[in-house]
């Protein structure tokens, strides 16, 4: 291994994951144009903050927002989470949370991520687990599912992660529709409430 990949490898994986993100995981969508289908939504079974099993089919005919992260995570995670709250509230205003959209936040670091951190930090963000759920399951698991829902994930030397940070969009026929990309943890909680309208009035 050159000097130059020991010192600087951590960053070239960095810039590298952030560069597929632009690339490849956003997704376009015009004033008024349907959502195009990207392809079926790879359904799961996790443990929820109350140690039940739970997934994607439980929810079946409802829109579901899928967001992979890490509760300790030091820069976009919890930004991401807040304006997730904010998606939570709208919703909840609309009448649509629990009854016809959901969310899923899923942890990839099970061994930090246990269902007493995630109840604490789900807590934190006044989730309604009837419409917002915390999820956890094995790592490798996790960070293969996230993979199928574009988000890219490695975990570095001193365990902690690298990963794509971008919501995805699921309809009620268990499609899924559209990458919502969250840029250094800013992701834009009205585009999320409106797309999840949009689809939940298909």
């Amino acid at each position: 291994m050159s000097v130059f990949w020991q010192k600087h490898w951590f960053k070239v994986l960095v810039a590298a994951v952030i560069v597929a993100a632009a690339a490849g995981w956003w997704f376009r969508s015009g004033s008024g144009e349907k959502l195009p289908v990207i392809k079926q939504a790879q359904d799961f079974k996790l443990e929820n903050i109350d140690g039940q099993m739970t997934g994607l089919s439980d929810d079946s005919g409802k829109v579901r927002l899928v967001y992979f992260f890490w509760s300790t995570c030091p820069d976009v995670c919890q930004p991401t989470t807040y304006e997730l709250s904010k998606v939570q509230q709208e919703l909840k205003k609309s009448g649509l949370l629990g009854k016809d959209a959901v969310i899923y936040s899923i942890s990839f670091d099970p061994e930090r991520d246990t269902a007493e951190q995630l109840k604490k930090y789900s807590a934190r963000f006044e989730a309604d687990p009837q419409g917002w759920k915390f999820l956890r399951g094995e790592s490798k698991a996790v960070i293969d599912l996230a993979l199928k829902y574009g988000v890219s994930v490695m975990k570095d030397n001193n365990n902690n992660f690298i990963h794509t940070n971008s919501v995805a969009l699921v309809d009620r026929a268990g499609n899924l529709r559209k990458y919502i990309l969250a840029s250094e943890g800013k992701l834009s909680y009205k585009l999320v409430v409106n797309e999840v309208e949009r689809l939940a009035n298909e």
